[in-house]
């Protein structure tokens, strides 16, 4: 078979998108979990289970852009951490879908305290 020969198409659902972009925001050093996307603020931590619902997966016209609902530990740096949740999930879905990521939008909807645990 040659290689050039297209045997049909390939799609990604968004929810596998969103699975994928979670964990890896979740693996970053300073993230303590996701929040709802549709909630306003980040008072109800996410299961891991389903932290993929604190993405927003917008793929129109080839171009992949994400917003992710984090909540980040007190001791977080809170700009070093969202440049590294934006560098890594970029890097997940180019390496795991070949996706080309626009934009990764990081929303912090709360800062966790050891006494809020």
């Amino acid at each position: 078979m040659s290689p050039e020969r297209p045997l049909g198409s390939v799609k990604v659902a968004n929810e596998v998108i969103a699975h994928i972009a979670s964990l890896t925001a979740s693996q970053v050093q300073g993230i303590v979990g996701m929040y709802p996307a549709r909630a306003r603020d980040g008072h109800r931590v996410l299961p891991a289970g389903s932290s993929y619902k604190g993405v927003r997966v917008d793929l129109g016209n080839e171009a992949l852009n994400l917003e992710l609902f984090v909540i980040v530990d007190h001791s977080a740096h809170v700009p070093t951490v969202a440049a590294e949740v934006q560098r890594q999930v970029a890097d997940a879905i180019d390496k795991m879908l070949g996706l080309e990521v626009r934009q990764v939008n990081v929303f912090v909807g709360d800062v966790r305290f050891p006494e809020d645990a």
